[in-house]
């Protein structure tokens, strides 16, 4: 009785382990086509550039809104490794031509032309960044 007890705590504490690990190889594989995209080693996110995005002293970035800004404190406080993971997937998606992040983002840009967000205009330029006419 006891057996089958520790045998099955085994058992998902070995799942959670392997869960774990493919997390992290994702995690990995996303970091990694982000260097790939930018041609060597992913750029550190410190803090001294999210104050200075927040200061809006960086030459030629626009100003940010109240979300922005609350999307980059957030950013800030989280620990350097999880933030490193956080931009390369954002990269890794621009990056990756897969059709998945395609469709997701093509997806989007309908939902965002039926509400009315994007003109025919702006969504033309949209598919043609995507690379689908």
């Amino acid at each position: 009785m006891l057996g089958k007890l520790f045998k099955k705590k085994e058992e998902k504490e070995q799942e959670k382990f392997e869960k774990e690990l493919a997390k992290q190889e994702v995690s990995q594989k996303s970091v990694d086509d982000a260097q790939k995209m930018l041609g060597g080693e992913m750029p550190e996110i410190t803090d001294e550039m999210i104050d200075q995005m927040l200061e809006g002293s960086i030459p030629g970035m626009p100003k940010l809104g109240a979300m922005q800004k609350m999307a980059l404190k957030g950013i800030k406080k989280m620990d350097p490794k999880k933030r490193k993971e956080l931009f390369a997937q954002a990269m890794g998606k621009v990056a990756s031509g897969d059709g998945e992040s395609k469709e997701e983002m093509l997806a989007q840009i309908e939902e965002m032309r039926a509400a009315g967000q994007l003109n025919s205009k702006q969504y033309k330029i949209a598919k043609k960044r995507l690379g689908i006419k």
